[in-house]
């Protein structure tokens, strides 16, 4: 969107100064301001439970490595299919990846009573995505409350990739979020709840690298320490068109319009030869193939 990019370039002599890892003040407010807007939130504290990073996929990547305590057992459980992030970061943090299959016949949810109390017990973090990628499924209150039920028995972290969030098809019937199911749920501390989001799919602006995490504030406050390591903060003018891009919501209406209308130009002429339907949320066809892949 034009209006982004003129924020970068007003920004530009940003590029003198080294970035804070934690961002300028003023970004942090504006994503918690969206993220109260979007998901309903009465407590998100941006200077403590917001943190900017420099796209999700690094975040979701270096987040393992916050996380995961090697000189114990330690599992990583994530979907499958899965975003590849979640198997490499497991795997680099010296834990092994588990996976719960997530199937048509099982509304492509993710099944947790398939692990078993010993499973469970090594399980140090829990990748979820929702909306799905790519099966498109948004998780229910329902499966948000057994799965903190779960965190809390277990001790583990929750990972909620929702890069996809703002791509759904009906307005006013935006998907649930994590951080929201946790305020209806009366956790509003986000305890063990960490939220991942972009503005790579809501704004189109996947080279912008422009991300955040918020959620329970202990564990950003790790999180955030190191990342101080990893040099990975963003650059001003980033952030300047970042605030631009989270403050406006028209944009974002448009981009929803188009993937609406081309996911109803598509469907019906894959769906007969590759079994698919319009998903949830997210902007992918997840088609039946004729074969096992």
């Amino acid at each position: 969107p034009p209006f982004i990019l003129e924020a970068y370039a007003r920004a530009l002599p940003g590029v003198a100064s080294y970035p804070l890892t934690a961002g300028i003040p003023e970004l942090r407010e504006a994503i918690a301001a969206w993220a109260a807007r979007r998901y309903q939130l009465k407590t998100l504290d941006p200077a403590t439970q917001v943190l900017p990073v420099s796209g999700t996929r690094e975040a979701l990547f270096s987040f393992a490595q916050t996380v995961i305590d090697r000189t114990r057992g330690a599992h990583v459980l994530a979907p499958n299919p899965f975003y590849q992030i979640y198997e490499g970061a497991a795997l680099l943090a010296g834990a092994k990846p588990i996976y719960l299959a997530t199937t048509a016949d099982d509304g492509f949810r993710m099944r947790f009573e398939a692990l078993t109390d010993g499973e469970w017990r090594n399980v140090q973090l829990v990748y979820v995505c929702s909306p799905g990628n790519p099966t498109g499924h948004v998780m229910t209150l329902e499966e948000w409350k057994r799965l903190f039920q779960l965190s809390d028995r277990y001790g583990f972290v929750i990972a909620s990739d929702e890069c996809y969030s703002e791509i759904y098809f009906e307005e006013g019937k935006a998907p649930l979020g994590s951080l929201q199911a946790a305020a209806e749920l009366g956790r509003d501390s986000y305890r063990r709840l960490v939220m991942f989001c972009s503005l790579s799919k809501r704004s189109s602006v996947p080279g912008m690298r422009s991300g955040f995490v918020a959620g329970d504030a202990d564990v950003l406050q790790k999180f955030s320490l190191y990342r101080t390591y990893h040099g990975t903060a963003m650059s001003l003018p980033v952030q300047h068109a970042s605030i631009a891009a989270w403050q406006d919501e028209a944009h974002v209406v448009e981009n929803r319009r188009l993937y609406a209308q081309k996911f109803e130009k598509a469907t019906p002429i894959i769906a007969p030869r590759l079994p698919c339907s319009i998903p949830d949320a997210a902007f992918y066809l997840w088609a039946r193939t004729p074969v096992s892949d």
